[in-house]
């Protein structure tokens, strides 16, 4: 049996499923538009890589002279305000230049071991020329007692919008396409980047900012 992985493309409404999925998702969108308008200079580029409908980068205050590229392998026909690009996110990341600000959101974790290594390397070669990172993530908690509380709290609010069925159809289809690490193991990836600091959390989702000081 070859298990399908889960297609986002299948999906009616897309953000208001990942809004449905992730609890505060709009908290965390508004956290990193924040933290994005005080980093992102003129005569730069943002990327948010894995932008799936452009919603984040659509709605962002922009600031002037900036140029705005959202990369993602599907073409989800929403994007509004920004450059799409339909492409491989580690080539297209590499080829844009003199960037101020990378946005990742829920991307990394959906890539296998030896992609998401040389992403973070593309990624570590922009932090070091001045780039900050945006980057959230799920994780597995480093207590296991308590992420198996935390999963199942999370489990309950989801049934509120989801039927038990589609719940574990996604899980089942998630388990191999989505690659979590745990938080001690994740914070150590992204300290090889530069100095880390987590600034949100809603059960086992946390958001990071990873800069170069």
């Amino acid at each position: 049996m070859i298990y399908k992985p889960f297609n986002f493309k299948n999906i009616d409404d897309f953000d208001k499923h990942i809004n449905l999925s992730i609890p505060s998702y709009d908290t965390l969108m508004n956290i990193f538009s924040g933290v994005l308008l005080e980093y992102a200079q003129p005569e730069t580029n943002v990327v948010d890589i894995g932008c799936s409908t452009g919603k984040f980068l659509s709605q962002l205050n922009q600031i002037a002279e900036c140029n705005y590229f959202g990369i993602d392998k599907n073409d989800m026909n929403k994007h509004s305000n920004f450059k799409f690009v339909q492409g491989d996110l580690e080539t297209e990341l590499q080829e844009i230049k003199n960037i101020s600000v990378i946005v990742s959101m829920f991307t990394l974790q959906f890539l296998g071991s030896k992609k998401r290594n040389r992403v973070l390397k593309i990624i570590k070669q922009k932090i070091d020329e001045g780039a900050i990172f945006l980057v959230a993530e799920k994780v597995y908690l480093n207590d296991p007692i308590i992420q198996t509380l935390i999963h199942r709290m999370h489990v309950q609010e989801k049934r509120s919008n989801f039927s038990d069925k589609d719940i574990l159809d996604k899980d089942t289809q998630l388990s191999v396409s989505m690659f979590c690490k745990d938080e001690g193991n994740l914070i150590d990836e992204f300290k090889s980047l530069g100095t880390v600091c987590k600034i949100w959390q809603s059960y086992n989702f946390m958001g990071f900012v990873v800069k170069n000081d």
